[in-house]
């Protein structure tokens, strides 16, 4: 098993309502030692999943179909979870509704540069 930060797999969760994106995004996050505690493509399953699990980390898509992850990223904050934002969107339109500055990485994505994120999150 690859090992990430503190030698122990950090959790996390995905949130993405593309079947395809998703699957990309867990297979470059577990070849990077990363384990996914679920993956989710709707507010509400991602808002319940929060009740009874924390992550340490999550990636949001902006667009679920006909509702944003703004909901699932203000729980995160309230929980001191860090998360990024993974959007074909532009970082004003994904922040437009956020307080604070938040890290937003573009679709498509670099395998690498999501992870080194990743990465940089967690420690910070």
């Amino acid at each position: 098993m690859t090992k990430t930060l503190n030698s122990y797999p950090q959790h996390v969760l995905i949130v993405e309502d593309d079947a395809f994106i998703a699957l990309d995004i867990e297979c470059v996050m577990e070849s990077a030692g990363f384990e996914i505690i679920d993956t989710v493509g709707r507010v509400d399953r991602a808002l319940d999943l929060l009740d009874q699990k924390k992550p340490d980390l999550a990636l949001l898509d902006y667009n679920l179909g006909d509702e944003n992850s703004v909901p699932i990223a203000k729980k995160l904050g309230r929980m001191n979870v860090p998360f990024m934002f993974i959007s074909g969107q532009t970082r004003e339109t994904v922040l437009s509704e956020m307080d604070e500055e938040h890290l937003v990485v573009t679709k498509p994505f670099v395998p690498d540069h999501l992870i080194s994120h990743a990465h940089s999150l967690i420690e910070a």
